[in-house]
């Protein structure tokens, strides 16, 4: 493993947590980074890695270092006083993202996985980047943290030839529409069974031909923080 997971269980158990929210300044068009910000502030064993300076012992960086960044942000939170400004975050993640912390009004759910991707990422360099291979990809700690695996079965309702397939998540969106009123309703909508017809017809490969067929998704291996977006756009 990458990271210890025994490690993270000892984060992700730890008792003594009485760290407070602090105010961030809104640098123009910045309250879609002070949200997610505030978010991952109050996600407990990302925390406890930040301020036992788990990544910064051994980091190697040359340059500017997101995960640096942050644990001297958390660092800050820990004391009280005026509010804080994320100008230092916003104007490195330009380089990341130049369409990022330019002063515009961005998705606050494309900046988390804009974040989250680069802390995975400087998880893995130094370890050969993504030459590392993909299973041990799934050992760091921003991994055991936020990452977790969805199923996509999708069923031949000509031959019942059933096909599954699986992708690596960090986050779920679900919609918001219809009869959806509660976080358990849109989780119910989000693993119903969705039919494949007309212009939608799903290819077999046994039948080797455009077929009715029916899809279903489940979350084969939920993450430890389950990040769950809502697309409220009904």
């Amino acid at each position: 493993m990458l990271f210890p997971y025994e490690d993270f269980v000892r984060f992700f158990r730890y008792e003594a947590f009485n760290f407070l929210p602090r105010g961030l300044v809104n640098c123009g068009n910045s309250c879609y980074a002070n949200s997610v910000l505030q978010c991952l502030t109050s996600t407990k064993p990302l925390i406890i890695y930040l301020l036992r300076r788990s990544h910064s012992k051994s980091c190697g960086a040359r340059s500017w270092c997101l995960i640096c960044e942050l644990e001297h942000h958390v660092f800050l939170l820990r004391d009280n006083g005026d509010p804080l400004s994320l100008s230092r975050i916003l104007s490195n993640m330009r380089v990341v993202n130049n369409k990022m912390g330019d002063g515009s009004q961005e998705d606050a759910h494309e900046f988390l996985r804009l974040l989250v991707t680069s802390m995975q990422s400087i998880c893995l360099d130094g370890f050969g980047g993504e030459s590392v291979d993909p299973k041990l990809q799934e050992t760091t700690f921003i991994q055991h943290t936020f990452g977790g695996q969805l199923r996509s079965k999708v069923k031949c309702l000509r031959c019942n030839r059933e096909s599954d397939r699986y992708e690596n998540i960090m986050d779920l969106t679900l919609e918001i529409y219809g009869w959806v009123e509660s976080l358990e309703d849109a989780l119910t909508q989000f693993t119903s069974p969705e039919d494949l017809d007309g212009e939608n017809m799903y290819r077999c490969a046994r039948c080797a031909a455009y077929v009715r067929a029916q899809k279903q998704l489940a979350i084969q291996e939920a993450p430890n923080i389950l990040t769950i977006v809502l697309k409220r756009f009904q």
